[in-house]
């Protein structure tokens, strides 16, 4: 049930216009769809929140780091906390810069930073999270590398989790490095903002660039270290300057000073509930991506997973793949998951195509629909926690070029499921050439309700309404539309009438074409108010969706 704190945030995203041109302000953060905020700065002040941030003097820190951490190269201006590496000296060391910690801790959760990273060699800047080390001697509680990056490689970063024993000392760690690809271009993760975030829970740890799920360490994969590990954490943010994650690529001569770390904001977050619709089908989010989605088989030099528009059949862009070319069998794609409960119908829809001048014909290349079964939401594939899998092949080397082709598969779910998952494999027999784009996937629960909780706020209201006022005429494209409340491929007067039904508060304007008036003075008040004590209305089985955005 959300919190009143949530309820407001949501009325002012709501009345946000309407309150500026009053003159009132709205405080409250909206929270990634589907969770609920619990700690945040926006760093909209003037200095560092010293009830929230230590900022740290460290004059020999550990990695053989080149430079000093000092307080003074912290510091808050333009919406960003300003972490600055310079060339200056400080006591035995060549360079200073900035390291802080967060004053508040805790265990498990979401954590997300948005941020834009320094570039250029010699930098290594980093987000991470760490029990106090005063208290729990390292590794003995682990550490959470959310991000880390060498300034000789805008293109790449990494994630790990490291864990182990003090006495006797043994440290162990497992990591992942991921690049992204957009319409057949590398992504410079030096060049703006950007979003870096893990989500943390008793069984594995996820790890999030651009809210893309691209590395998961799951229990089992550190010998249950992260199912005992009881301490909480800390936020930690830091950019060293030199060290033994950079290699060879120590700061020299050509070094650009002074280098600045970014940070527009920092959340911690925890799930309301598991997601029951799917996000971003039409992979069209962020003008463009694969938001929302968990990818495998992604291979760093030749970004064989990824969204492109060389053929596109509905909106902007579509899912790419290719296979990694190591020479013998691999399996690439993308995976998602909606709640379900056994005995819940659950149906799969995806458009594919192959263009000539990249095609699988006769390769042994083909492409698998999968719908996937768990008793664990978000469980590993092959394991235990894996109940079953439906599956379809949708392309193949005797799939004609140069066609949109329609494929469905359905599935019931079985007795103790929580999560259907469905799952777009590509695979490769040895190096064999061909590619396969995918549209309009759709995944949904047919056991469910109509539900137009629209922003996934748990009730449905106002907000809802206006959701599906701005894309009324809209056919899906993200598959569903954001206001299609019964997932029939277009934004309509259907919809509004499912809307109806639902929302306890008063009725929607009548004329459904209208678009929002900013009404009087006299009347703003009034319609802040309204908006304000909208009744809340609780979906079955569900208290939030997740969705692609809100009113903004």
């Amino acid at each position: 049930m959300p919190s009143n704190a949530i309820w407001s945030q949501m009325n002012c995203r709501l009345v946000g216009a309407l309150a500026a041109w009053l003159g009132l302000a709205c405080a409250a953060v909206a929270a990634t769809p589907g969770y609920t905020q619990i700690w945040n700065d926006e760093f909209d002040g003037a200095t560092l929140d010293q009830a929230k941030w230590t900022a740290e003097t460290v004059q020999n820190p550990h990695n053989n780091e080149k430079q000093a951490y000092l307080p003074e190269q912290v510091s808050v201006s333009g919406g960003n906390m300003v972490i600055t590496a310079t060339n200056q000296p400080s006591g035995n060391k060549l360079y200073r810069s900035g390291r802080v910690h967060s004053d508040w801790t805790h265990q498990y959760g979401r954590w997300e930073v948005r941020a834009d990273l320094p570039t250029s060699r010699g930098m290594w800047p980093a987000i991470w999270l760490l029990p106090d080390t005063t208290q729990y001697n390292w590794p003995s509680q682990g550490e959470i590398d959310i991000m880390e990056n060498r300034g000789n490689q805008p293109r790449l970063t990494s994630s790990a989790y490291h864990y182990g024993t003090t006495n006797p000392y043994n440290h162990q760690f497992v990591f992942s490095e991921q690049t992204t690809a957009r319409f057949g271009q590398p992504v410079n993760f030096h060049n703006g903002f950007h979003t870096y975030a893990v989500d943390w829970d008793e069984t594995k740890i996820r790890f999030y660039v651009d809210d893309v799920n691209y590395y998961t360490v799951y229990d089992a994969d550190v010998g249950g270290f992260i199912g005992n590990q009881t301490a909480p954490m800390q936020m930690t943010l830091n950019t060293a300057v030199g060290g033994d994650f950079l290699g060879a690529q120590q700061p020299d001569a050509t070094t650009v000073w002074p280098q600045q770390f970014l940070i527009d904001y920092v959340r911690v977050l925890e799930r309301n509930d598991d997601p029951l619709r799917l996000r971003n089908g039409g992979f069209e989010a962020n003008e463009g991506s694969l938001a929302g989605w968990t990818v495998f088989g992604n291979k760093t030099n030749v970004n064989n997973v990824s969204v492109h528009n060389e053929a596109v059949e509905d909106g902007d862009a579509s899912l790419k793949l290719f296979g990694q070319s190591t020479g013998g069998a691999n399996y690439s794609g993308v995976s998602q998951g909606i709640s379900v409960q056994g005995g819940d119908q659950v149906s799969a829809a995806v458009d594919a195509f192959i263009r000539s001048q990249d095609s699988i014909s006769g390769a042994g290349n083909s492409v698998q629909l999968k719908i996937e079964f768990y008793n664990d939401f978000g469980g590993k594939y092959g394991t235990p926690a894996m109940l079953g899998e439906f599956v379809e092949t949708i392309a193949n080397g005797s799939t004609p070029n140069n066609v949109w082709q329609p494929h469905e598969l359905a599935a019931t779910a079985p007795a103790g499921a929580v999560e259907a998952r469905v799952a777009i494999v590509f695979t490769q027999t040895g190096n064999a050439a061909g590619a396969v784009h995918l549209d309009n996937l759709t995944f949904r629960n047919l056991s469910l309700p109509d539900v137009a909780d629209a922003n996934g706020d748990g009730t449905v209201d106002g907000g809802d309404f206006l959701i599906w006022q701005r894309n009324t005429g809209k056919v899906d494209a993200t598959g569903p539309a954001e206001g299609d409340f019964n997932f029939d491929g277009v934004v309509d007067p259907a919809d509004l009438d499912v809307w109806k039904a639902q929302n306890v508060a008063p009725a929607a304007p009548a004329d459904q074409g209208a678009s929002l008036q900013v009404p009087e003075p006299s009347a703003a008040m009034l319609t802040i108010t309204t908006l304000a004590s909208l009744a809340p209305w609780r979906g079955i089985r569900s208290t939030a969706l997740v969705v692609e955005s809100s009113i903004g």
